[in-house]
């Protein structure tokens, strides 16, 4: 069995590789940050502790025998249905987002094994390859296929009443003009209510159509809009008058 200070050096660093990681994504708003990856990483290195060192003392029983991989191999098999909760279709139903971070939480998964079996030089090689997967090649991908290329948006809307039918027409309007909408928060202020939504978009022209088309809708008072693209950062308002 391996002491405490040596299950606490791997628990620590599982924790700080995931860390790491886990800002990667919760800085582009994905749907696994800082917090899931880490716990994810911290939680396979146990599970890989557990099952390698937590039953040594059964084998002095007679006629009992252990797999010291059992537990280790259902990680694997569980982290899929965490990953799982993180892809879904755009609401256009022509893409498939989320595949990135399902992998980032099943490599991190792995990396959090590593630690628990005690390969931490090969656990810290590994998370840096993912950071320059997930950071590096983004850009590699920009220069290659500039087409692709979207620019990330945060458009504020300022209504009277975020009702479900309010929604759904920002959800259609977004939607007619090629806008990816990530994620979509709602809080009250002394103006109203104020819908706050993550997007990205091919063609950053379609932002000034699309606040006009919002702008249309009943109860909107107001809406903010930044736009974030590779090399600038704009911002927008339009507010209603009587």
């Amino acid at each position: 069995m391996i002491s405490y200070p040596e299950i606490l050096l791997r628990l620590v660093i599982a924790l700080l590789l995931g860390t790491i990681v886990g800002f990667e994504r919760e800085r582009k708003e994905h749907g696994a940050g800082m917090r899931t990856i880490a716990l994810v990483t911290v939680g396979a290195t146990l599970f890989t502790i557990m099952s390698a060192y937590g039953f040594m003392s059964l084998l002095e029983l007679p006629h009992i025998s252990l797999d010291p991989t059992r537990i280790a191999s259902y990680i694997i098999a569980g982290i899929g249905f965490l990953g799982a909760g993180t892809i879904f279709m755009s609401r256009d139903g022509e893409k498939v987002r989320g595949l990135t971070t399902a992998a980032t939480i099943w490599v991190m998964a792995a990396v959090g094994m590593a630690c628990g079996a005690g390969l931490l030089l090969e656990s810290l090689t590994v998370t840096l390859l993912v950071l320059l997967t997930l950071v590096v090649l983004q850009w590699v991908e920009r220069i290659i296929l500039p087409r692709y290329t979207t620019a990330h948006q945060h458009i504020e809307i300022v209504t009277s009443s975020a009702s479900e039918e309010v929604i759904a027409k920002i959800y259609e309007i977004l939607t007619h003009n090629g806008i990816n909408v990530e994620k979509l928060r709602i809080h009250s202020s002394q103006d109203g209510d104020v819908i706050g939504i993550s997007c990205h978009t091919q063609t950053a022209s379609h932002l000034a159509t699309t606040l006009a088309e919002l702008n249309k809708l009943y109860g909107v008072s107001m809406i903010n809009a930044t736009q974030h693209s590779e090399s600038s950062k704009q911002t927008l308002s339009t507010k209603k008058t009587d």
